[in-house]
């Protein structure tokens, strides 16, 4: 690896919906500049050939953004989670599909993926061990975030998933490292700020005074309920919509009626104001339970770090569904990833972490 005092680093952290882009520059230890990208990018509607453009075109806004040209860049560190998509029949073929677009645009020689064990790994590497470098974007977040705050408990509030990462002397400790085992143990909690359908968060609203089942149709998503509470701007709705129609707020009451097979015409929105209230809600406990099991697993092995929790929370939802759910079960130590680790915005959190993980790497080895 390079020995130049003056380094950057590009950071990619390639989502099945969201891939976010971040460029570190240090110069003798300190972060000097810093920069990010974010671009929706459905893999499920998206051709093989679609990947390698958008990767050139999330770099290109970084480069353009730092007067800099791709070979001016030291090194890239790549978190992949896109091989979960349904767009790849399995995880082999979609790290292996992945890369394949990466070496089309990024020197293969300066290409470092992050693994489960907690090191970056070469391109053949990662082929080899594709298991191990597939949704490891949480390792890096957790590492990056340990050489600061050795001792923590680490929340990435995402727009589809949540993760809770126990970091313990620097190290992810968490009983998982795959999606599954993380599932199992109350470390990946599969709800978000944006894409989540409103079945997989309850299965009745209220109206006219009771609850009633709600249609089981992809008609609405918890983004547009989250527009309606104002937890997110019009703006900060990135994702589509069910419907491919607009972000508007009108949209979004519209689509809403629907779950109950209903339209904006038959419901005021008093009615609708109160089913996206009961909505967020559910969302919250959903994740207030899976909270709680997951510190009661920790307490059994890492009594100290569970019984008074500092947390870090980070993730474009962090606060309007992390932030709120952990002081309504009395934390007060909440501590934001951003401000700590000096970073400009939640949303690209996950690629500053890549690329800042891999600069703590290199320094580990010059040791």
């Amino acid at each position: 690896m390079n020995k130049e005092s003056h380094i950057s680093i590009m950071g990619l952290d390639i989502g099945g919906a969201n891939t976010k882009a971040a460029l570190l520059v240090y110069d003798n230890g300190s972060i000097i500049k810093t920069s990010s990208s974010i671009e929706y990018f459905p893999f499920w509607e998206k051709t093989l050939k679609d990947i390698p453009e958008m990767l050139s075109r999330i770099a290109s806004v970084l480069l353009n953004q730092n007067n800099l040209k791709l070979d001016e860049v030291t090194y890239f560190a790549i978190a992949i989670t896109c091989e979960l998509s349904d767009a790849f029949q399995t995880k082999k073929e979609g790290i292996n599909r992945t890369i394949d677009a990466l070496i089309q645009i990024f020197p293969p020689q300066k290409l470092f993926f992050m693994s489960t064990d907690g090191i970056y790994v070469s391109e053949e590497e990662a082929r080899i061990n594709y298991l191990k470098v597939a949704a490891a974007n949480w390792v890096s977040t957790a590492l990056f975030l340990g050489k600061i705050n050795p001792n923590c408990i680490l929340i990435d509030s995402g727009s589809t998933t949540i993760d809770l990462i126990p970091i313990k002397d620097g190290n992810p400790i968490s009983n998982g490292k795959t999606d599954v085992e993380r599932l199992k143990h109350h470390e990946l909690i599969y709800t978000g700020g944006l894409r989540a359908t409103i079945p997989s968060i309850t299965h009745k609203v209220p109206y006219n005074d009771e609850l009633i089942q709600i249609s089981f149709e992809k008609f609405a998503l918890v983004s547009d309920v989250h527009r309606i509470l104002n937890n997110i701007t019009e703006s900060q709705y990135i994702n589509d919509t069910a419907d491919n129609r607009t972000t508007s707020l009108e949209d979004c009451y519209s689509r809403l009626a629907r779950i109950i097979c209903a339209d904006k015409d038959m419901l005021t929105k008093e009615e609708l104001n109160k089913i996206a209230e009961y909505i967020y809600e559910e969302q919250l406990n959903l994740i207030s339970v899976e909270i709680n099991s997951f510190l009661n697993e920790l307490e059994l092995r890492e009594p100290a770090l569970a019984k008074k929790p500092k947390f870090v929370i980070t993730g474009l939802s962090a606060d309007y569904l992390i932030k709120i759910n952990l002081q309504k079960l009395g934390y007060n130590k909440i501590f934001s990833y951003e401000n700590l680790m000096q970073i400009p915005d939640k949303i690209s959190s996950s690629a500053f972490a890549v690329a800042g993980a891999l600069y703590y790497q290199i320094q580990d080895i010059r040791k």
